[in-house]
């Protein structure tokens, strides 16, 4: 796994510069790793509580008698370049400096610490995450814990994220859309590990499926879009990219010391590279849901069932004007369906809509026979919640659970579309009826034209892999 591995999965970890007053966060974000862990402050007045946590008390770095694979470091830029000599001269794997006030600022000093930074820890062998960051989150050891905001559960989706506030973001929106991290860094500045080296790094990872970016810029052009590219050859890589406007580019001059270039120049390089293009964080947890469930798929004709005729005529459009084929069914489906069910007021053309999926039999029946036509590559389920009597119920009377059902015996991708429910249910309830489905395996996506985007994204991007 090369160089990062013992960041991601260090054997011992340190921590330099926690503070009582600040309830010990640091300490606190590696409270659940099971390994040795040492606390280091030259303040004796700090350890009497950071032994009560777990940890060792030492003053320096260079007095832990063990091993030190990953080191922590919060405190003031004018201190931090001691902390790192003491890494080098342990021979300290990686650390993780939380500390600002370099290159982002946008003076000599910082610049010039900056590029002190970088001599000392390049010619020291030091991987440094940072500066100016939030650092790493690997919650299967406990690496990380108060930026993820869990521990224990972990998934195959990694991200990166120049953006310490973003990449805190996205665990929380991970844990409400039902995904689960692998892990995630908050790179900042990138001065000596940059996107490149986490790109390479889940490229080999094997809990790692695919892959998030928001990227306000990079530093070195053709190395980013040689990892991307060689990336994306085997796991999806979707890229938020931002500060393509003025403004926005200001503002990322302002937070961090990548360099941003035009919307044309990033949509070609990332088209070339076989990457994701997306246009914010929600598209990625959308995205997610198929990428991390789903086969790969490439066919792109369309199985779809709507609420009702309006909703089919909308639908269509949707996922047309999207690309997609919403072809005919062959003649023996449309015998199964009228030998089984029929009713004055529905539609058994595709979309197939109305009352017609009201009754459970007649539900299954027809999702059994979009599984079976030859026509149909996915099957797509507008869905919305009706609460009656404090139950989440689908149409009249029957729950997640006749979806789950289907899933199982499913040869074909099946999404959700949520759609929206008059009256709202209970945000418990609807949330209940989401988890079903998505702990099911069910793809389970919010409304009809974030669906049709993120499944066009999904199809195209194994239809180009495979080109």
């Amino acid at each position: 796994m090369g160089k990062l591995d013992r960041i991601f999965n260090p054997r011992s970890v340190a921590v330099v510069g926690s503070k009582q007053i600040d309830n010990h966060n640091w300490l606190r974000t590696v409270l659940p790793f099971d390994g040795p862990k040492y606390h280091i402050n030259i303040d004796k007045n700090e350890w009497p509580s950071a032994e009560e946590l777990g940890f060792q008390n030492y003053e320096r770095l260079v007095d832990v008698p063990g091993d030190i694979d990953f080191v922590i470091i919060s405190v003031p830029a004018q201190v931090a370049q001691y902390v790192i000599a003491d890494c080098v001269a342990k021979k300290v794997s990686g650390a993780h400096l939380y500390t600002a006030g370099y290159g982002e600022i946008g003076t000599v000093e910082g610049i010039e610490r900056e590029e002190a930074l970088i001599k000392l820890s390049r010619e020291g062998g030091l991987n440094v995450v940072g500066p100016n960051c939030l650092g790493v989150f690997n919650p299967k050891i406990g690496i990380g814990v108060n930026l993820g905001g869990y521990y224990g559960d972990s998934g195959s989706l990694a991200f990166v994220s120049q953006s310490g506030s973003q990449s805190g973001g996205f665990a929380r929106g991970c844990v409400a859309n039902g995904i689960k991290i692998s892990k995630l860094v908050s790179m900042g500045n990138g001065i000596i590990l940059d996107s490149p080296d986490y790109l390479d790094y889940f490229k080999d990872d094997t809990d790692t499926l695919a892959i998030g970016m928001y990227l306000e810029g990079v530093r070195d052009g053709k190395r980013f879009y040689n990892s991307l590219r060689d990336v994306s050859a085997s796991k999806p890589v979707m890229v938020l990219k931002v500060g393509e406007s003025e403004d926005a580019a200001r503002a990322v001059a302002a937070h961090s010391t990548s360099f941003t270039t035009g919307p044309a120049i990033w949509d070609a390089m990332l088209v070339q590279a076989g990457a994701i293009k997306v246009e914010s964080i929600e598209e990625i947890f959308e995205l997610s849901k198929l990428l991390l469930v789903l086969p790969p798929t490439t066919g792109d004709r369309l199985g779809l069932l709507a609420l009702s005729g309006g909703h089919a005529t909308e639908m269509t459009n949707v996922f047309s004007n999207a690309g997609f084929r919403i072809p005919s069914l062959e003649e023996s489906s449309y015998e199964r369906i009228l030998q089984k069910f029929n009713v004055v007021g529905s539609t058994y053309q595709n979309p197939i809509e109305g009352r017609t999926l009201n009754d459970p039999e007649h539900l299954n029946n027809v999702l059994d026979v979009l599984n079976d036509d030859p026509n149909i590559d996915i099957i797509v389920h507008e869905v919305h919640v009706v609460v009656r009597d404090g139950d989440a119920s689908l149409y009249r009377g029957h729950g997640p659970d006749l979806l789950v059902d289907f899933q199982s015996r499913a040869r074909k991708p099946y999404v959700v579309a949520m759609s929206g429910s008059h009256p709202h249910p209970p945000a418990d309830v609807a949330d209940n009826f989401y988890r079903v489905l998505t702990e099911a395996g069910i793809p389970t996506l919010h409304g009809l034209q974030g669906t049709a985007s993120a499944l066009r994204k999904f199809v195209s991007y194994y239809q180009n892999r495979i080109a």
